[in-house]
């Protein structure tokens, strides 16, 4: 008779060995002071003690039974550090000492990812890697073993705590609260699907039948901290971390609970960087300074003097100058030459550099004017303004509590509920502000609720079931700063001017001035992501003579509901393409780029079931063998009123009879909801070996150590991944669903929708805006020529990647093992990004030098040199979500296991399309 108990919670679980003397407790929960003590007749009782389980560990505690008394009793007192010799799974489990003990900024335990060898942090920042989460912590996108960033799986307790747009952690416990965490890096068992980068899972504190907690506050502040060379001051920084936990009995034995909060209060002092900004005269319209200043002159990129673009046509804008100075201003006008001094030979008249009188200024330019900071200091005769002044100031609150309840009858349950809110307010949160005054805040709020049975149906045979859900709510960049009336600002209201398309956020559009360097305004987006998971899973397993079986199933649904609003009251560029001058182009209101952008509304959704059955298999006693098949089913995502599109070059749609040849749209022939057919094909067989040498005498057991003292592993398999919902991200809004509007010619900064040169726009103002019900003709004008509509591939399949490992372990002393291995794994049918549409620049190139123009050949027309066959698709901007990478690293590494890890390594890594989801150049 072998008895397994748990001092802490008087846990007791008695079982018989088979005929060969093995045993086994299934599904045992992790935790210290475990026992293990062996009864036979006519033998002394053995007892192992000081045992702790670690989360998906197999300890082995192997006896040798005295001829004796049953009083008597041998005992072992002490854990050591054991070498692996049944489990070949690779990965590292972090216990509660080292994540306590060591450093943390910002005391979260992703922030140790990167103890496992094999794991490296992001290494380049992806189009959308922002959702910052628990109080501004990293969402733990690392790559595992050359994987993608977006391939681990994150669990709390066994549940699903990814956030589905990135695929990083949404749930980020409390460090004082996480008894370890397992990191799982390859060749994991079936029981593992949809993720083939890592397996992080969690296992949080439950309480005892001693009452035990903490108390704690941990305070950061800049007083050591060094002034940055170009910052005036050292900024001020603050941070209070403060929190308990507390365990207690309810019924000894019985029931238990566990409960902690931690909240966060910060306060940064953020840099403005080094700005360059318009000099004092320059602010007051008088350039005399600019070859002091350094800012662009009044010439185009051949340096010849600037002229007034477009015709004599009224709406023009030889015209709008004409009418606002006073006196005539004719087309292909010098804006201002050396030695002009009178208004009869240039524009902007000036002895020393041209002056352009207030009486021109664009009313925007005038009433935004003060959003500019005056300059606090020069740089080589460049005015400039730099400021630590401004604050970012963090909120974070967050508790869980936990019951565990163990029965004789009903199995041992446990619940749990995890709260996280928090709110960020940044003084500089978008790249279209670079000056005081706009700030946003960012809100989130997290939540994890789980209950879980695991039922002892006999002393062979375990059943666990787990029902979870997690909610993550997300609302980055609100804007707080910047806020008011677009007709307060100088903008013409209706008509052809600014109508916001989310009132909620109308206020300063941004503004950029791009040689200058200077920005200002609201930020260029408003996200909002509304996660929700819903996740229920079933292992089975049992011990029948040499063969430890286990059968399961997983089945989640996800739900990303976006309500995202970006440049709602437009957003206008300034390059200097009129004057030559950026900053002149402001005050003119004389903008090189404008684009206004509906509302993007998507409700994804989808689906994932998987299916597996493994068996450990104790061929003898130095040889196990671990082999699985798992059956994956990961649906696309998908829009729950297929507001998405993909591209087939020359089909017509359906569903919208007269939209642009090749756009083609959920529920047309050949169109599933998904875009992406669901694949129901997919099986990953797993298989590890195990071998531990067992010699007692002689050289071998020199270099093995004897018994249980080394262990040769080989394992691999087949792991496939999820595609994460970034890819409807990407194109949420794309026509005729949404409207990111570009204007292809210049436009007036008070009114957008009014052109500066000829011919007018046929389609005038592009908002409000509605999107058009399936069947809908006569609505693609609005849309024209279209800027930007990424699509996801219609014969796009499942990604994965193949594992392999060989790994040599052996024990260094009672508390260190030190492990060689090499390992590997290889990516297929990764997500990249293939452009549909590619321009060719040959004939960019002819086109340009046939008609002798100087300006360059973009993609949206802003030369109005060239059409772009009928306006439908401007080359280079029609990019797939193509799963067509893959990878090839591999890895040698060395590693001790002991108080403090080592792991140096060895990594080649190489990739084809590692891009996704950037998007590539428009030429071939």
């Amino acid at each position: 008779t072998v008895i397994l108990t748990n001092a802490s919670t008087g846990l007791e679980r008695r079982i018989q060995t088979n005929p060969s003397g093995s045993y086994e407790f299934l599904a045992v929960p992790v935790g210290e002071n475990y026992s293990v003590r062996v009864e036979a007749a006519g033998f002394q009782a053995a007892v192992q003690t000081g045992i702790k389980l670690e989360i998906n560990q197999k300890y082995r505690a192997d006896f040798k039974l005295v001829v004796g008394a049953a009083t008597e009793t041998v005992e072992v007192s002490g854990a050591t550090t054991q070498v692996d010799t049944i489990n070949t799974q690779l990965g590292d489990v972090i216990g509660e000492k080292r994540l306590t003990s060591l450093p943390l900024n910002g005391r979260s335990y992703i922030d140790l990812l990167g103890l496992q060898a094999g794991v490296v942090p992001i290494s380049s920042e992806a189009a959308i890697s922002d959702r910052l989460v628990s109080g501004n912590l990293n969402s733990g996108q690392v790559s595992v073993n050359g994987q993608r960033e977006s391939a681990n799986s994150f669990l709390v307790n066994g549940g699903d705590v990814e956030e589905s747009v990135d695929n990083g952690a949404s749930i980020i416990p409390t460090l004082d609260s996480i008894e370890e965490f397992r990191l799982l890096t390859n060749s994991f068992n079936a029981e593992y699907g949809r993720f083939s980068g890592a397996i992080v899972n969690v296992v949080t504190k439950s309480g005892t039948n001693d009452i035990h907690g903490s108390v704690y506050e941990f305070l950061r502040n800049e007083k050591l901290d060094a002034r940055s060379y170009f910052d005036p001051e050292r900024g001020v920084f603050k941070r209070n971390q403060f929190g308990g936990t507390i365990g207690t009995p309810v019924l000894k034995n019985k029931l238990f609970f566990f409960g902690d909060y931690q909240g966060t209060r910060e306060i940064r002092g953020v840099s403005s960087g080094l700005i360059n900004v318009p000099s004092v005269l320059e602010r007051g319209g008088d350039f005399s300074d600019l070859a002091t200043t350094q800012f662009s002159s009044f010439t185009d990129s051949n340096g010849n003097p600037t002229v007034v673009r477009g015709d004599s046509s009224p709406s023009n804008f030889a015209a709008t100058l004409t009418q606002r100075l006073g006196y005539t201003v004719s087309p292909g006008e010098q804006y201002w030459f050396q030695g002009c001094t009178t208004t009869s030979q240039c524009v902007f008249p000036g002895a020393a550099g041209p002056f352009i009188p207030q009486a021109a200024w664009s009313p925007v330019a005038v009433k935004t004017l003060k959003f500019i900071p005056i300059p606090t200091g020069t740089s080589g005769g460049t005015p400039n303004f730099s400021t630590t002044a401004e604050k970012s100031n963090l909120r974070d609150e967050k508790f869980a509590v936990k019951g565990d309840l163990n029965t004789a009858h009903f199995g041992n349950w446990s619940a749990y509920y995890h709260f996280d809110d928090a709110n960020f307010l940044n003084p500089y949160p978008a790249f279209t502000s670079n000056v005081p005054g706009f700030s946003a805040v960012t809100l989130s709020r997290a939540q994890q609720i789980q209950l879980s049975n695991t039922a002892i149906l006999n002393p062979n045979t375990v059943n666990e079931v787990r029902l979870n859900y997690t909610r993550f709510a997300f609302l980055k960049n609100k804007p707080v700063g910047g806020l008011g009336k677009i007709t307060d600002l100088g903008y013409v209201q209706g008509g052809l001017g600014v109508i916001p398309t989310n009132p909620k956020y109308e206020g300063v559009a941004p503004i950029g001035l791009n040689n200058t360097g200077v920005a200002f305004g609201l930020p260029d987006g408003t996200t909002g992501q509304y996660n929700n998971t819903y996740q229920i899973t079933d292992n089975f397993s049992k011990v029948m003579g040499k063969h430890t079986l286990k059968f399961g199933g997983d089945v989640r649904y996800i739900q990303v509901n976006e309500r995202n609003t970006y440049t709602s009251n437009g957003w206008f560029q300034f390059s200097g393409t009129e004057t030559g001058n950026d900053f002149a182009d402001f005050l003119l209101g004389a903008p090189d780029l404008f684009n206004q952008t509906s509302l993007q509304l998507l409700d994804s959704r989808t689906r994932y079931y998987g299916l597996y059955a493994q068996d450990t298999f104790k061929v003898r006693s130095d040889l196990t063998v671990n082999y699985g098949l798992r059956w994956d089913v990961s649906q696309p995502f998908y829009d729950t009123k297929d507001r998405i599109q993909t591209f087939v070059p020359g089909v017509q749609s359906k569903i919208y009879p007269d939209s642009p040849t090749g756009f083609v749209f959920p529920r047309d022939p050949g169109v599933p909801r998904t875009l992406a057919p669901t694949q129901y094909n997919r099986f990953a067989p797993r298989l590890g070996i195990a071998y531990s040498p067992g010699a007692t005498a002689g050289l071998a057991a020199k270099i093995f150590g004897g018994p249980g003292k080394t262990s040769i592993r080989v394992g691999g398999g087949l792991y496939y991944t999820a595609i994460e919902d970034l890819t409807l991200f990407n194109e949420v809004g794309d026509p005729p669903f949404g409207l990111f509007w570009v204007s292809p010619v210049p436009v007036y900064l008070e009114e957008p929708y009014k052109r500066r040169i000829d011919p007018p726009d046929p389609v005038g103002n592009r908002f409000p805006f509605s999107i058009p019900p399936p069947g809908a003709t006569g609505i693609w004008a609005q849309y024209l020529p279209i800027a930007f509509a990424p699509t996801y591939k219609l014969d796009n399949k499942l990604p994965y990647a193949e594992h392999f490992n060989f790994t040599i372990q052996r024990e260094i002393s009672h508390t260190a093992v030190l492990s060689v291995g090499f390992v590997a794994s290889r990516g297929r049918h990764l997500l990249s990004t293939v452009e549909s549409n590619p321009g060719d620049p040959a004939k960019c190139l002819q086109i340009r030098a046939a008609l002798g123009s100087g300006n360059g050949c973009g993609p949206f027309g802003e030369d109005t040199i060239y059409d772009l066959g009928g306006g439908n698709f401007a080359f280079g901007t029609r990019p797939y979500s193509v799963t067509s990478g893959r990878t090839t690293p591999g890895r040698l590494r060395l590693r001790t296991r002991a108080t403090t890890p080592c792991k140096p390594a060895w990594k080649r890594r190489s990739e084809i399309f590692i891009s996704w989801p950037l998007i590539p150049g428009p030429n071939p």
